[in-house]
């Protein structure tokens, strides 16, 4: 183990050194007594030497004395003194026999207690110096860029085939990559290749992805580097890493200058109270000076990447600059299978695993969520000690991520249970009852995170919703309350989380979309887009009259609503109790029996009857899943004891091999 020298550890042995030389070199002090009373000892013949010192003069006396002084007596050997400005002193002593020795104090002490706090104040600033820059080799290089280059030694491997969907972002960085490669096609013919490349997305799109795959398709270096790596805390450092930056990237050109998160250097200047922040803004300019200065240079391709457009300088977006702007959005259902394509391959996945289905129920998700849904998925699977990811593994990750971890001490009563599984077969009877919304993934009573069960829909991926649509989904909202309080004739704060869904959708319908009594005009709602570009809140620009017509609409819209569902599961509340009996007995039910027993409840089965359906699908799902893991578990086993055993040396370790 390498140990490190501690400059701290030989500035605290200096110190005691010190404290203890002077501790052994020093005199005792003796009493300290007045210059009469030193004088009147002298004379009287009782003092046998002093050392003068200074400001000081210290005595030993021929025997112990009696003196008496200020109304004390004191019996002393040794004595000191204050000395006062006396020409007879001398003379007084010799007249006396008295031995007489001076001393000059030595004056290191006195430096060094005087120059001791300078020398550690400018050690401490020098050690934390040397750590903020990574070590005293880094101390002169605090100037120089930090970017972490990809060469011919150690080029990007990454390419296109590596990243799953963005097929219209591929397709507009392929003509970097082919500019790179061939540019005399483009320079032959009079064209520029855009000087700057901007990447913007959500988190976990995919930007450093797809800006790796450029530089492993083009095989040119790769520099990069985070924007806050730019900034410290001395003005001027930045700007000067910039410089370091691009002449590293054209002594190395053709090159690609990734930077990521651009947006921590690249707020719009003069921003905010109090002005701007002087070592940001001199790095902004010095970027902009070099992507568009005197200097051209078009073998030097910049890639950025943020999450902020938004608030980046206006000197950023211009042409000649970042160009191009490159939206990489969440992924589309198609692009979030492939995506999960990806990360799959090299896991064993059970033959029941649908990743159609999968994606489908993940909207929203982001590629670096789904990567997160697949290691969460392998990490639960190998948990229980399966050699297969399974359907089931996916199904409790998903909820895992969604929704949080089971709440096994939360144990609700036998009332509590049948209205909650009423109120989820609520929902779920109303969501099969609307084919165009899609199909249903689960439906349980079991708690997880803030839920005390929940149903699970797969929907459909669509651009446009229509009037007719979100009415769908205000019926499916509003199913669980009406189930829950045909049950039990009056209502309960489970539905909370539903009525505040409802109610923003309903908002939405008639503030944004033009979907109430008015169709040509969007007055606009409170919450609004916050990515690219949206603002967090707008400003109330109609009258109070006009808002209570707004409220009015809303109102209308919602009682339409629950009034259409209390017809729907007064229509099928046939299913609705033989989906909430199954809840009771098995807790969880997979989405195909739901539909399958919507149907059933419509040919005429008794309640009873779909509850015994649904239970013996379910026995059956999971004899058929303990009865793939076994056989799983047994080839796994048959594989172990074919594979050879490795041959063992039977000499000792520490014998070397024979010849």
């Amino acid at each position: 183990m390498k140990r490190t020298f501690n400059p701290w550890f030989f500035v605290i042995l200096i110190i005691l050194g010190v404290v203890v030389f002077n501790q052994f070199n020093a005199r005792p002090p003796g009493s300290e007594i007045s210059y009469s009373t030193f004088t009147n000892l002298v004379e009287g013949g009782k003092v046998a030497e002093v050392v003068i010192e200074q400001n000081t003069i210290r005595g030993e006396l021929k025997a112990e004395t009696q003196v008496d002084e200020d109304g004390q007596t004191r019996a002393i050997r040794s004595f000191q003194v204050t000395t006062v400005e006396d020409p007879t002193l001398i003379p007084l002593l010799q007249e006396n026999g008295v031995s007489l020795e001076g001393r000059v104090p030595s004056p290191w002490p006195g430096l060094l207690f005087s120059f001791l706090p300078i020398v550690i104040l400018i050690g401490f600033f020098w050690f934390v110096f040397m750590r903020a820059q990574g070590g005293p080799s880094q101390v002169m290089q605090f100037g120089q860029s930090k970017a972490k280059t990809y060469g011919r030694e150690n080029k990007v491997k990454t390419t296109f085939d590596d990243v799953a969907g963005h097929e219209e972002a591929k397709q507009e960085l392929k003509e970097v990559v082919d500019f790179l490669k061939n540019p005399q096609k483009y320079l032959r013919i009079g064209a520029e290749i855009p000087k700057g490349m901007l990447l913007v997305g959500p988190p976990g799109t995919g930007k450093t992805l797809l800006a790796r795959a450029v530089a492993g398709e083009a095989g040119v270096p790769f520099l990069t580097v985070s924007a806050s790596e730019f900034m410290e805390m001395f003005v001027g450092v930045g700007a000067s890493r910039v410089r370091n930056l691009f002449e590293e990237a054209r002594k190395a050109s053709p090159a690609i200058i990734f930077i990521d998160e651009l947006d921590s250097i690249g707020r719009r200047r003069g921003a905010g109270i109090g002005g701007g922040h002087d070592e940001r803004e001199q790095t902004l300019n010095q970027i902009l000076s070099e992507m568009d200065g005197f200097e051209k240079d078009t073998s030097v391709i910049i890639i950025a990447a943020t999450n902020r457009p938004d608030i980046l300088d206006p000197a950023l977006l211009r042409p000649g600059r970042f160009d191009r702007q490159v939206t990489i959005g969440l992924p589309t259902q198609r692009e979030r299978e492939q995506v999960l394509r990806v990360h799959v391959r090299n896991k064993p996945i059970a033959d029941d695993v649908n990743l159609e289905r999968l994606a489908s129920a993940t909207p929203m998700f982001s590629g670096a969520d789904l990567e997160n849904l697949t290691n969460e998925a392998a990490l639960i699977a190998a948990r229980t000690g399966k050699q297969l990811i399974s359907w089931t593994d996916f199904n409790e990750a998903l909820d895992r991520i969604v929704l949080g971890l089971r709440r096994g001490s939360l144990v609700p009563s036998d009332k509590e249970r049948q209205i909650l599984a009423f109120h989820e077969a609520g929902h779920a009877v109303a969501f099969a009852s609307q084919p165009d919304l899609g199909h249903i993934r689960k439906v349980t009573i079991m708690p997880r995170g803030g839920a005390g069960g929940f149903m699970a829909p797969l929907s459909k991926e669509e651009m446009f919703f229509s009037r007719e649509r979100f009415q769908q989904q205000l019926v499916v909202a509003f199913g669980g309350r009406v189930a829950e309080k045909k049950l039990t004739g009056t209502i309960s704060s489970g539905a909370s989380n539903d009525l505040k869904q409802a109610t923003d959708m309903a908002k939405q319908m008639v503030f944004d979309l033009g979907m109430g009594g008015e169709e040509f005009v969007a007055w606009g709602s409170d919450q609004g887009p916050v990515f690219l570009g949206g603002e967090i809140s707008r400003r109330k620009d109609f009258s109070e009259e006009t808002a209570r017509e707004l409220e009015g609409e809303v109102n209308k819209i919602l009682e339409a609503a629950y009034s259409a569902t209390e017809t729907v599961i007064s229509n099928n509340w046939v299913a609705v109790e033989g989906v909430a009996r199954a809840l009771l007995e098995r807790e969880t039910i997979e989405g195909t029996l739901i539909e399958k027993a919507f149907e059933r409840a419509r040919e005429g089965m008794s309640a009873d009857e779909i509850t015994r359906m649904i239970v013996a699908e379910v026995d059956a799902a999971e004899r058929r899943m303990a009865a793939d893991a076994q056989r799983a578990a047994e080839a796994d086993r048959q594989r172990r004891a074919e594979r050879p055993a490795p041959t063992i040396d039977p000499r000792p370790a520490s014998e070397g091999p024979r010849s």
